[in-house]
């Protein structure tokens, strides 16, 4: 099973009430599709991220089903309001109850 080694979140620290604030999150997966076969002809299982969620301060903002088509270390873009200060927390899980988490602070002014 593969296993998240890095997580790299790009967003800003802090932003002005009311800006729309971009965030881009890559999650290293290797997200193997269950479609291929070693050399011998076994199945390689499938092992994917299925499900990422970010809250603001416990309020889910965006969520997304992934499936067996997306490639390895997957790249999701979204944005969202600077209402109030506080923590974005990243969450995602997969196959075989992978599942993990990270989360930033966000400065409002």
């Amino acid at each position: 099973m593969a296993k998240t080694s890095r997580t790299l979140v790009t967003m800003p620290a802090s932003a002005k009430k009311g800006d729309i604030i971009e965030i881009r999150i890559i999650v290293q997966h290797d997200m193997e599709s269950g479609f291929r076969h070693t050399e011998t002809g076994q199945r390689i299982p499938r092992d994917i991220i299925r499900d990422f969620r970010c809250t603001y301060n416990g309020v889910e903002i965006f969520r997304t089903e992934l499936h067996p088509g997306m490639g390895a270390n997957p790249m999701i873009i979204f944005t969202t309001v600077a209402a109030e200060s506080g923590t974005l927390e990243f969450k995602w899980s997969g196959d075989d109850g992978y599942a993990s988490s990270t989360s930033r602070k966000l400065v409002v002014t």
